[in-house]
């Protein structure tokens, strides 16, 4: 049986290989005398071909991964290993897996030859990095799997506010640890314990409150952001980004009124999340005003760059009209 895992996201593909190894030991080899890694490339003194025909010792089979052999090997051994695992019948009692850590594009023919012939196996998986619904179902998997249970909003919440994959598996972890196993579902309130403050979304509920003409509660929602940030510089990048972002939502429903989330997704370069808020919010001002909003916040930038006056209370007056 050969075995190909490639793909740019190394962190989950390496964590399926530490799956497959520890159910090869599990169910076949409880000593844990038969897993042999290669590293091809590095590990210089190793004969790759008499590691692949080794025998198993005290076990049924024999499990051998090659990490890198299509970066890194020459090609007599990707045509002696095509030739031999592929043309022919593998040895019954060895599990060959293929480690590589992305699709073969710069590599020589011998390479992406082989690399083809691997993708169209049987047992040929690809890790590409994920992103939309399919990290939001990565992360309801993975935590399934760590014994805990996530809301769907909290899940699209979490794939939203973390975006580093070693960040958001940490996340997890302490996310069911504290929820207690799966009796409890993990919520967006759970997320707040844990995660720095979702500065984004407040401003998102403050253009709500600027959007039905209630200033009161804009600047209620201003002042909590002030609390869990105190950088005022921060907070003004996040408004402008903010303005531009509607400002160019609302060009794109007056070129085409079915604009659609996925539409504005692609257009602006935004989370699902993002662009359904940006649609909503943007059919409630006409481009006029967008615009004045945005040359106000210019001259608030203008001021923050070459004055002495207090950015927190040139935001205020902004949110305040």
């Amino acid at each position: 049986m050969v075995i190909y895992l490639y793909g740019n996201d190394t962190k989950r593909s390496r964590g399926h290989l530490d799956k497959l190894i520890e159910k090869f030991y599990r169910e076949r080899d409880l000593q844990k005398l038969n897993v042999r890694r290669v590293v091809v490339g590095a590990d210089d003194e190793t004969d790759i071909r008499s590691e692949l025909l080794t025998a198993p010792f005290l076990a049924p089979k024999r499990m051998v991964i090659l990490e890198r052999m299509l970066e890194k090997g020459d090609a007599e051994l990707l045509a002696w290993f095509g030739a031999r695992f592929l043309d022919a019948e593998p040895p019954s009692d060895t599990i060959v897996v293929v480690w590589e850590q992305e699709p073969v594009k710069k590599a020589k023919n011998s390479n992406e030859i082989l690399h083809a012939r691997l993708v169209a196996s049987k047992f040929a998986q690809e890790f590409a990095p994920l992103e939309g619904r399919r990290r939001e179902e990565w992360i309801i998997r993975t935590i399934d799997e760590r014994g805990g249970a996530i809301s769907a909003d909290a899940a699209l919440e979490l794939a939203r506010r973390v975006s580093d994959d070693f960040d958001i598996s940490n996340t997890i972890d302490v996310l069911v640890s504290h929820a207690g196993g799966s009796a409890a579902v993990i919520t967006t309130k759970d997320l707040d314990l844990f995660l720095p403050p979702d500065i984004e979304n407040k401003i998102f509920e403050a253009m709500d409150a600027m959007a039905n003409r209630k200033s009161d509660a804009a600047m209620k929602l201003l002042a909590n952001v002030w609390f869990a940030d105190n950088d005022p510089i921060y907070i003004f990048a996040m408004l402008h980004r903010q303005v531009r972002l509607l400002l160019q939502t609302r060009e794109l429903l007056d070129d085409n009124s079915t604009t659609s989330e996925v539409g504005v997704a692609k257009a602006l370069n935004v989370h699902a999340f993002v662009a359904k808020k940006l649609l909503g919010q943007a059919a409630r001002w006409s481009r006029a005003e967008l615009v004045a909003w945005y040359d106000r916040l210019i001259e608030i930038d203008y001021a923050i760059k070459h004055s002495s006056s207090d950015p927190r209370v040139l935001i205020d007056k902004f949110v305040a009209g």
